[in-house]
C-alpha cells in the first residue's frame, strides 16, 4: 500500500470538487480517500496499479497541480518503456533532473 497525498488543491466549484473525487474513485487500485485539515490522502494498493491506472494518476496530478514528485513510487521495470520518456509531459514534474535514477525491480 502506497499513500498519495493532494495538498492544498484548489477548486474551482463544486462540480470541479466532485470531479476530482469521482476521477480517483473510479480507479481500482485506489482504495481510500480521506481528507485531514488540507491534505488528502489517497491509499493506493500498488499491486492493483497499471499502464491506464499510473497514466490516470499522471493526468489526475497534473490537472490539479498535485505534487507529481511523489509518484517516482511507481518507477518499476514493468512501467520503464513509457514512464521515463523525457519528452513526455510529466517527466520533469515526476523525476526532475534526477532522471537517471535505477528503476526498482
Amino acid at each position: 500500500m502506497v499513500e498519495l497525498q493532494a495538498d492544498s488543491v484548489v477548486f474551482y466549484s463544486r462540480q470541479d470538487e466532485a470531479s476530482f473525487f469521482a476521477w480517483l474513485q473510479q480507479l481500482p487500485c485506489v482504495v481510500d480517500v480521506t481528507g485531514r485539515g488540507r491534505i488528502i490522502h489517497i491509499q493506493v494498493d500498488r499491486q492493483r496499479v497499471d499502464d491506464e491506472a499510473l497514466t490516470e494518476l499522471l493526468a489526475l496530478f497534473h490537472r490539479y497541480q498535485v505534487d507529481m514528485r511523489q509518484l517516482q513510487v511507481f518507477d518499476e521495470r514493468r512501467f520503464a518503456r513509457w514512464f521515463r520518456r523525457r519528452q513526455s509531459y510529466w517527466h520533469a514534474a515526476v523525476f526532475g533532473q534526477r532522471s537517471r535514477k535505477a528503476i526498482v525491480e
